[in-house]
């Protein structure tokens, strides 16, 4: 059964500045009428700060709003052994969390973000696919026992595309993994949102709902940085500048993809992830009300 949420990352600006509490945030995206939450780490770590699992498991049960995901950034790419192994161990740590909190799935990467350009090619992904395979597998044998999906977003400049991450899905042979479609990261690679959906959706376990202004490299919209997905402009792998908009304001045809979604089997979660640059509660709130209203409007 469709299940509207927001991802808690859509206010962490405020609570990464101290302007509200992580609790309080949980609060106003349930205020919103969120009818799942996803969290993530952005001014909160549930690892490093265990004392306050029991504060967001208190105030899910009195609002009645499921916590639903986790989304983790990680790396495991162009690592000393050494560096590999802390970070499968850092990410199982994670996963622990995740089992102690009830969150049915986690969010985990595979490739850094900020890697350089020049090591996003699709040679280097053939190169590192059964690092990446192997990985997940590893992943999703440690999250089995503990009754945890292990999700895979299409996320930054290398692991993303529909055809990589189609590559991703079909190598990884367990039954406890599962794609977390990002409706909008599918331009940071310059592939076609409207297209990528309709061929990744019967992998999608979760959605991220999110909009993007998108301009061509030859009309530089001026305040453009490298690797800052929020609150700026920033660029695609082959120059497209791109910048966060508010659900349906920007330049992806929601209304197709939501079609898309609509029109097939799937039934799980779907997240307003918002990342504009207006004010982030107001932002949240109009993209949370706009995904709702399309979804019953296609």
């Amino acid at each position: 059964m469709i299940r509207y949420g927001i991802s808690i990352y859509g206010v962490s600006r405020k609570i990464c500045s101290g302007e509200i509490t992580p609790i309080r945030a949980f609060e106003r995206i349930c205020e919103m009428g969120a009818e799942v939450v996803e969290l993530v780490p952005f001014g909160v770590n549930l690892v490093e700060q265990p004392e306050l699992r029991p504060a967001f498991k208190a105030a899910s049960k009195s609002l009645g709003v499921p916590i639903g995901n986790y989304s983790l950034n990680a790396n495991f790419l162009m690592l000393t052994p050494e560096q590999y192994a802390a970070e499968l161990e850092r990410v199982k740590q994670h996963i622990d969390m995740v089992s102690d909190m009830e969150i049915p799935t986690i969010r985990v990467d595979s490739a850094a973000f900020r890697r350089p350009m020049c090591e996003n090619t699709m040679e280097k992904f053939q190169e590192e696919m059964p690092l990446i395979v192997s990985t997940y597998e590893q992943l999703c044998d440690y999250a089995k026992p503990l009754g945890i999906t292990v999700l895979l977003e299409n996320h930054g400049f290398h692991a993303n595309g529909s055809e990589r991450v189609r590559q991703i899905m079909t190598g990884v042979k367990r039954d406890n993994f599962g794609h977390q479609l990002d409706v909008g990261n599918y331009t940071c690679v310059d592939d076609i949102p409207e297209i990528a959906v309709k061929k990744m959706i019967p992998f999608a376990k979760t959605i991220h709902m999110k909009d993007f202004y998108v301009r061509p490299a030859h009309r530089d919209p001026g305040g453009a940085a490298e690797f800052n997905c929020e609150n700026s402009w920033f660029r695609s792998v082959n120059g497209t500048f791109l910048r966060g908009s508010i659900l349906a304001q920007g330049d992806i045809d929601i209304w197709d993809v939501m079609r898309t979604i609509k029109s097939s089997s799937f039934d799980g979660d779907i997240y307003l992830e918002y990342e504009g640059m207006e004010e982030c509660e107001y932002g949240t709130h109009v993209s949370f009300a706009n995904m709702k209203r399309i979804y019953h409007e296609v």
